[in-house]
């Protein structure tokens, strides 16, 4: 993948533990990795559901070339939890809280966060999904994002996270 022309999107609220994946991974991109992409998203100027719309035509606009690398939480089966998924075609950004915003990037990376709820509970276990947990698997994300941009190793995994790479 060609640095020059990729973009990455980090979607996600910086106020909800469990949502708070994307702009983790943002935020370390391009403060401890110096990512030599543009990166939206962070702790800070989260893209989230009230403004995707405005970041997706941005993106159209200022970089009409480029491959988009879309990273958000998602919620699985509860032996997914902590597993890292690559899909091909990018993401559907807002699907755990019924409010899909259609798909997001050509490829995409989601955190398993939290087990699957009923609609009516997913706030809630977003809620409750601890902030280190979070932290942690959004640093393994940036790692893997800047060992493929940047052509370098990634550190090794500390065996806190299950090594699960689906393409969905």
């Amino acid at each position: 993948m060609d640095i020059s022309q990729t973009v990455v999107v980090c979607i996600g609220s910086d106020k909800v533990s469990g949502d708070m994946l994307g702009p983790l991974v943002g935020s370390s991109l391009r403060e401890e990795y110096g990512l030599g992409c543009p990166v939206y998203g962070a702790v800070g100027e989260s893209v989230n559901g009230r403004n995707l719309a405005e970041y997706l035509a941005m993106l159209r606009d200022r970089h009409p070339a480029a491959s988009v690398i879309a990273v958000d939480a998602a919620l699985g089966k509860a032996d997914d939890v902590g597993t890292i998924r690559l899909k091909r075609g990018g993401i559907r950004a807002g699907g755990a809280m019924e409010k899909p915003h259609g798909r997001v990037g050509d490829v995409g990376i989601v955190g398993v966060v939290a087990e699957e709820r009923a609609p009516e509970e997913v706030y809630a276990a977003l809620l409750a999904v601890p902030y280190d947990f979070v932290a942690a698997l959004a640093e393994r994300i940036a790692e893997m994002i800047y060992a493929v941009l940047g052509n370098r190793e990634p550190a090794p995994d500390g065996g806190i996270f299950k090594k699960s790479f689906v393409d969905i």
